[in-house]
């Protein structure tokens, strides 16, 4: 056993997890913000009526007009949690129509690996790119699509409109 390689690989794992810790808090954080940005463009989509009455749970926010319902509905826990920035929710309107919807988190800096790499280099690569978005380096957006719809909206107010 070469104790120099074996020190390099240790080395390799634990900048490794150190950064990967650090990318999942960071990436947590950003799917938080991005949910509360949701919720109040949808609020804000209605709000701007000024008939609208809201309610609002852990996971929904209602806006009611004369008894008939219009429901955004986000498992916040199982988006947070859930890999990569995807976040994933339903529009449930007073008709008992249901709209899927995704909003989808966008990096610039998309690479796969090749199949052949091995686990070593394969932590390099990824140690790599979690730098890189930490520091900021990397380009993030999101955009906000219907599923079975083809087009893409910048904002929750957009996709409420195309609805």
């Amino acid at each position: 056993m070469d104790l120099g390689y074996l020190k390099i690989k240790i080395d390799i794992k634990s900048e490794y997890d150190e950064y990967k810790k650090k990318y999942d808090f960071k990436r947590k954080e950003i799917k938080k913000e991005e949910i509360k940005k949701i919720f109040e463009g949808f609020k804000e989509f209605f709000k701007l009526d000024g008939n609208f009455k809201f309610k609002e749970t852990d996971h929904t926010m209602i806006a009611e007009y004369r008894d008939h319902a219009i429901t955004l509905d986000i498992d916040i826990y199982k988006n947070t949690d859930a890999p990569g920035f995807d976040i994933e929710g339903l529009i449930k309107t007073y008709e008992k129509e249901v709209y899927e919807f995704v909003v989808a988190g966008i990096t610039g800096d998309d690479t796969s690996h090749a199949p052949y790499i091995d686990d070593q280099e394969r932590m390099i690569q990824e140690t790599r790119k979690f730098k890189e978005f930490l520091e900021g380096d990397s380009t993030f957006t999101y955009r906000y699509i219907v599923k079975g719809s083809e087009k893409s909206y910048g904002t929750m107010q957009e996709m409420m409109l195309g609805l």
